[in-house]
C-alpha cells in the first residue's frame, strides 16, 4: 500500500514528466527561428560591383506570407555607373512563399508582388530626370539557417506607370542578399 505522501511525490513526477515533454523543442528549430518575425538583409551584389546600397527589412507573417520594404540608394553618378539609372528607390513589397516543409517558414521558393516608387536619370537622355512609381512581379529563393542567418537570390521585373515622360517603360528588381532573421 503507498501512503499519502508517495502518492503525491509520485503525481508531482509525473506531471513534470508531462509539462517537460510538452516544452522540448523541435532539433531543426534548437535556437527558435521560428518565433523570429523579423529580417534584414543587405543585397551584396549591388554593393560589391555597383556601389549601390539596397537594404530590405521584412516582417515574417507566417510560414507562407512575408512583407517589408527595400530602399536602394545609388552613390555612383548614372553617367558612370550605366548599369542603374536609379539614383534613390524605396520598394514595398508582399510574398507568397510555396513549398514548405520546414516548421520554420517564410522560406524556400517565393513569388513577389512589389511597387518601387523612384528618382534618376533617363537612361536615353542622362540629362533629364524623372520620378515614377511601377508596379511589377519577382520571383526568388531564400535559405535560412538554423541560427537565422540567410541567404536570398531574386529576379523579377515591372512597368513604370507614367508619371514622368522621362522615366524609362521598364524597371528592374532582384539581387544576391545576406541577412539575419531576428
Amino acid at each position: 500500500m503507498i501512503n499519502n505522501f508517495t502518492q503525491k511525490l509520485l503525481v508531482l513526477f509525473l506531471f513534470t514528466g508531462f509539462l517537460a515533454t510538452a516544452q522540448d523543442m523541435n532539433s531543426d528549430d534548437q535556437f527558435g527561428v521560428g518565433d523570429r518575425k523579423s529580417e534584414i538583409k543587405l543585397d551584396v551584389f549591388d554593393a560589391a560591383f555597383f556601389s549601390a546600397l539596397d537594404i530590405s527589412y521584412e516582417r515574417v507573417n507566417d510560414t507562407s506570407i512575408g512583407y517589408g520594404v527595400s530602399v536602394f540608394a545609388n552613390f555612383r553618378d548614372p553617367k558612370e555607373n550605366a548599369a542603374y539609372y536609379e539614383k534613390f528607390a524605396v520598394t514595398p513589397f508582399f510574398r507568397f512563399y510555396f513549398f514548405n516543409k520546414e516548421d520554420f517558414g517564410a522560406k524556400g521558393l517565393f513569388a513577389e508582388v512589389f511597387s518601387k516608387f523612384a528618382s534618376g536619370e533617363n537612361p536615353d537622355n542622362l540629362n533629364d530626370e524623372y520620378f515614377d512609381a511601377a508596379l511589377g512581379l519577382a520571383i526568388g529563393k531564400k535559405w535560412v539557417n538554423r541560427r537565422g542567418f540567410m541567404l536570398e537570390i531574386s529576379f523579377g521585373g515591372g512597368r513604370n506607370i507614367g508619371l514622368d515622360d522621362n522615366s524609362p517603360e521598364f524597371t528592374f528588381r532582384g539581387g544576391i542578399s545576406l541577412g539575419y532573421r531576428f
